[in-house]
């Protein structure tokens, strides 16, 4: 799925299941998070999956953050996509902050 916030371009790719309006909403307020860190976001691309069987830890989403030069990426993982997202994203601004 693709679609546009804040002239952001945004790759949402879910396999295994289809994305939830929850789901958009948690993907959203997390971007939202770390763009007020760094202002010159072009494209932000999302992968979740689930792996694995343990249910605390089987939800995985990867992240990558398209900006000028090289680009930002990291993984998170939790028992829910929130989780996931959350990690991920706290991962991100720590790697534009310092």
């Amino acid at each position: 799925m693709e679609y546009t916030i804040d002239s952001i371009k945004i790759d949402l790719q879910t396999v295994g299941f289809n994305e939830s309006e929850e789901l958009l909403a948690q993907v959203e307020k997390e971007l939202r998070r770390v763009i007020r860190f760094r202002s010159d976001v072009v494209a932000a691309d999302f992968y979740l999956r689930e792996e694995g069987s343990n249910p605390t830890t089987n939800k995985v989403v990867r992240w990558r953050l398209g900006v000028p030069g090289n680009d930002l990426f990291a993984e998170g993982s939790g028992g829910s996509w929130a989780e996931g997202l959350r990690a991920a994203s706290d991962k991100l601004r720590r790697q534009i902050v310092d």
